[in-house]
């Protein structure tokens, strides 16, 4: 792996790892192949924003729940905390529980397996497009494979796949990738020198297959993949912002014309770029320094609180 896997939690403890979302400063979107999904390709930049995830040894008296598992004896137990816990999963619904029990399946096959207990702290609001489940689900891997190495990387990054099209480039810990194939395949890239930006999170809840199927797209309409510049040129923030796109925005803001004004909003501070991350809800601009983000906070200073988006600064890539 490219990234250490988190630190150590004393006795009994297995380790702890952050949880990083991610922004996609470009996706297209193309055909779908023989298997239903549409191919894409994607640039994915982790954020400073993130959940934290500790493992630690479980009870022996709290048997597995997940669906499907062959291993005998004990299995996953999960606890979550933190601001934005409010409605997350605690059970084999959430990703990094599935993360570990698909983890403890293949390392462990039908040999008894430890008992793990997940302590989830979530500050990532959930189903906004920022791959917060993913971020989980790729730290619970990472810490894993360093407490048990049991697991080849290409196993790993297979296994990662198979949770969601954002584990594998959660799993692999770097700042910045370019993805295909739902993400299965990743090239990390050298990353730009981070730069502040502006995370805009409404109430909205926007369904990623709701989204794909707006786009509408089919074989004949979907063209073929672009033309990226060389690694080194992504490096360079002046390539990144010429590149920025999602194929998603258009439908997901016909649909949401709130959105489409906060977007509106967001650019007329003239970032670096301004973009719709994943299907969205949340919405993300770039600026070159602190004192423009500032000023496109204040832009977005909410007139009727209760229905306000949750405005959160980060800086990206980290």
């Amino acid at each position: 792996m490219t990234a250490p896997a988190g630190k150590g939690t004393g006795a009994g403890g297995i380790g702890t790892a952050e949880a990083h979302a991610k922004v996609n400063l470009r996706l297209r979107v193309f055909a779908r192949d023989e298997t239903g999904f549409h191919g894409v390709e994607t640039l994915l930049a982790r954020t400073s924003l993130s959940d934290t995830v500790t493992l630690s040894a479980g009870s022996k008296g709290g048997p597995s729940e997940g669906a499907g598992s062959e291993g005998a004896g004990p299995g996953v137990t999960l606890s979550v905390d933190g601001p934005l816990a409010e409605g997350v999963p605690d059970g084999p619904d959430n990703l990094c529980w599935q993360a570990a029990e698909r983890f403890l399946d293949r390392a462990f096959g039908r040999r008894e397996r430890p008992p793990v207990h997940i302590r989830l702290t979530k500050r990532i609001p959930m189903g906004s497009g920022l791959g917060g489940g993913s971020a989980d689900a790729g730290a619970t891997l990472r810490l894993l494979a360093a407490r048990w190495p049991r697991l080849e990387t290409r196993e790993l990054v297979e296994l990662a796949g198979e949770i969601g099209s954002d584990v594998p480039f959660a799993l692999l810990g770097v700042p910045m990738a370019l993805g295909w194939e739902r993400g299965r395949r990743l090239l990390p890239l050298r990353p730009p020198r981070p730069r502040p930006a502006l995370l805009v999170c409404p109430p909205i809840h926007v369904s990623t297959p709701e989204a794909y199927d707006w786009l509408g797209r089919t074989d004949e309409d979907a063209g073929a993949a672009s033309v990226l510049p060389g690694a080194t040129r992504l490096a360079e923030w002046d390539s990144l912002e010429r590149l920025a796109r999602n194929d998603l925005e258009a439908p997901v803001l016909a649909r949401h014309p709130e959105l489409s004004e906060l977007l509106d909003r967001l650019r007329s501070r003239d970032p670096a770029l301004a973009a719709m991350t994943g299907s969205g809800s949340t919405l993300f601009a770039i600026f070159r320094d602190e004192a423009e983000r500032a000023r496109a906070r204040r832009t977005l200073a909410p007139t009727e609180p209760a229905e306000a988006p949750r405005l959160l600064d980060v800086s990206l890539p980290v």
